[in-house]
């Protein structure tokens, strides 16, 4: 609701004051669009912290493989029979015992599952590196998207401002016309009428042109107060008339070159690792562990002191190493459920990756279709441009002569307009289906 309260806003404001409104802002290029937005996306952000915490899970991985150091102790009372730890003798008097356990544990080997876990979360974290990548590029196919619509929005404002200057031209030779007798108030009411339509249209296209440069200022999600405008659409199209573009070699860049196929590969090889894992946990594990031990005791004898504390615990300590072999027999189908697990996610992962393929297959060969097809549409409205203005002028001068109606100058007018417009839209299709063909061969937008 709030992001169509500030498009309506925009509009109105830009709609009473038009081009005005943005006099004297500084304009901004595509590639200054692409380098804010690049900065300052909040998706972006939230996607490079989802690739920070891969990262934490990879050194985490990595810290599991160095050895566990645990400090314990532990006091209790005993009632009634127990072992005197002093005389090695039974007892049945009451007695404290307090003791201090310092200890290690070393996992030796268990089946190289946490080697294995170490290069899944590896990819992993590889694989976000590439989907913040993958991020960045359909962001900045939105605002390519959003500049060019703001381009020619803009564009028909120019050519609908001159529709109204060859209006208002009109109508004042018309006018004298009249005066003089030379022509009839009924043409002079048909210009009036043309002049109020391009009025109109004027008004309809600077509204549009406010939604499509908010919608942008929205995309970009620059602060509020921040002035903003886009540059003047000056670039030279060059038309490459007899360049072939073959869609399948296209695709072959793109596959390798593009994040999108690359996150969900690294994904693949994730997956291939967690399922080598959850195999490795079937074989046998062995471990090491070390121990150091000492500890107080208190018979608690009337009329007999206990050895002091310092004595005790610098007499009673003792060491101990050992190996531990763990062979797991049956533990509820567990690691054998967490292997089946394993192959569906990696079967998910592959079939991911080839709907991907597939689909980026079809997006460049739609890419390479449609750039012919809009570069001869182009020079299609080259021509028709050229024909509608030469038509025009002829037009014009018949109607000063009284040799053609004001609804034959009105046509004549309309469909230059028309015809500008037409160029103007082929000329930016052009432009942004040669940056995505483009896109798909570098793997980078604005090159």
């Amino acid at each position: 609701m709030l992001k169509y309260t500030i498009i309506a806003l925009t509009v109105f404001i830009y709609s009473v004051t038009g081009s005005q409104l943005l006099s004297g802002q500084d304009k901004w290029t595509l590639e200054e669009c692409l380098s804010y937005a690049e900065e300052n996306n909040i998706a972006l952000k939230r996607s490079k912290v989802t690739t920070d915490k891969r990262k934490s899970d990879l050194l985490t991985r990595k810290l599991e493989m160095l050895p566990d150091v645990f400090l314990q102790s532990d006091g209790y009372m005993n009632f009634g029979r127990s072992v005197d730890p002093e005389t090695n003798t039974i007892t049945f008097n009451q007695n404290i015992t307090n003791t201090y356990y310092l200890g290690t544990n070393l996992d030796i080997f268990k089946g190289f599952a946490q080697l294995n876990r170490i290069s899944a979360a590896r990819y992993l974290h590889l694989s976000g590196r590439q989907a913040e990548e993958q991020q960045k590029n359909l962001l900045a196919l939105d605002i390519v998207n959003a500049y060019y619509n703001t381009q020619m929005a803009k564009g028909t404002v120019k050519s609908a401002v001159e529709q109204v200057e060859v209006s208002r031209k009109q109508l004042h030779k018309t006018e004298v016309l009249v005066e003089t007798g030379a022509e009839s108030k009924t043409t002079l009411l048909e210009i009036q009428s043309q002049l109020s339509n391009d009025r109109l249209l004027l008004s309809q296209a600077k509204t549009n042109a406010g939604i499509a440069l908010e919608e942008l200022r929205l995309l970009l999600q620059l602060e509020p107060g921040i002035p903003f405008d886009i540059a003047e659409n000056t670039d030279v199209i060059i038309v490459r008339i007899n360049e072939a573009i073959d869609a399948d070699s296209v695709y072959n860049f793109s596959k390798e070159l593009l994040p999108r196929i690359k996150t969900l590969e690294l994904q693949t090889d994730a997956r291939k690792k967690e399922l080598a894992a959850s195999k490795g946990f079937l074989l046998p594990a062995i471990s090491m562990f070390a121990t150091w031990r000492t500890g107080y005791y208190d018979a608690m004898v009337a009329g007999e002191d206990p050895t002091p504390f310092s004595d005790q615990i610098s007499n009673n300590t003792n060491q101990y190493v050992g190996i531990s072999l763990n062979i797991p027999l049956f533990n509820n189908w567990y690691n054998r459920n967490n292997i089946r697990k394993a192959k569906l996610d990696l079967n998910d992962s592959e079939l991911q990756l080839q709907l991907e393929k597939n689909a980026l297959y079809n997006e460049v060969s739609k890419a390479c279709f449609e750039l012919i097809s809009v570069k001869d549409e182009y020079l299609s409205a080259v021509d028709n441009l050229e024909f509608n203005k030469l038509s025009f002028e002829a037009v014009e001068k018949k109607f000063e002569t009284g040799l053609a109606s004001a609804t034959e100058f009105a046509e004549a007018k309309r469909s230059l307009f028309a015809a500008e417009i037409n160029l103007m839209s082929a000329e930016l299709q052009y432009k942004l289906k040669e940056m995505t063909v483009n896109f798909y061969i570098t793997g980078r937008w604005g090159d």
